[in-house]
């Protein structure tokens, strides 16, 4: 069957019967290869690519660049849908001109992973999900080697706290089955940022029955589907 991308694990869980069930059919039968950005595709890659190249450098002046590279676009765009993707882009990351990336990763000396494509599919509850964190990054604290992971998300609207709580419960399920045998996971720093609502969790958060994951239900409901 396909690969589920976490978008569709999402689109999933807004849609009613009639739409999930079509979802499923074609989860079915493998698509043509499309971009599997769980941002939502090549619409948001302008600014995803930016904040995540801030966040390794901890320099904003990547998204400054990024903001002034953009608005050239707008102004040689002809279509107005390509206009209007590049300025949706822009008022993302306006929003991370003078952003704090250093409050999303621990301050020590981070050691950043390669993370193959033959690493990308986990298997839960028998179903493959497609995973692809920004950044992985190894570090050390009190003689424990440690591992943790950002993921930085976009959708229209952004999404609302329980469906970032699925993603990070995915996250901390892809480190824990890849890493888990030589790094204890920091589940402070196991987090998912959505960049278009500006809201972020850990998956301390999830642990601490904070905000809960609907990934169980989900996965159950899409299994039934399958039957």
């Amino acid at each position: 069957m396909e690969k589920i991308a976490i978008g569709k694990l999402i689109d999933f869980g807004r849609k009613g019967i009639k739409g999930r069930r079509t979802l499923v059919n074609n989860l079915k039968t493998p698509q043509v290869k499309k971009d599997e950005s769980t941002g939502g595709g090549n619409y948001w890659v302008s600014a995803l690519s930016a904040i995540s190249n801030a966040f390794i450098e901890n320099k904003n002046e990547l998204i400054n660049e990024k903001i002034d590279i953009l608005i050239d676009k707008i102004e040689a765009a002809e279509a107005k849908i390509t206009k209007d993707m590049f300025q949706q882009n822009i008022n993302i990351l306006y929003n991370f001109e003078e952003y704090d990336f250093q409050s999303l990763k621990p301050n020590v000396e981070l050691s950043y992973q390669k993370e193959p494509k033959n690493k990308s599919i986990i298997i839960i509850k028998g179903l493959p999900l497609f995973v692809d964190p920004n950044h992985v990054f190894t570090f050390e604290e009190n003689g424990v080697k440690k591992i943790g992971a950002v993921w930085f998300v976009a959708k229209k609207n952004g999404f609302r706290p329980e469906e970032l709580a699925t993603i990070t419960d995915i996250l901390f399920r892809y480190l824990d089955t890849h890493y888990s045998a030589k790094f204890k996971v920091d589940t402070d720093f196991c987090l998912v940022k959505d960049v278009s609502g500006l809201t972020k969790i850990s998956f301390t958060q999830i642990l601490n029955a904070e905000i809960r994951s609907t990934l169980k239900q989900t996965l159950d409901e899409i299994k039934e589907l399958l039957k």
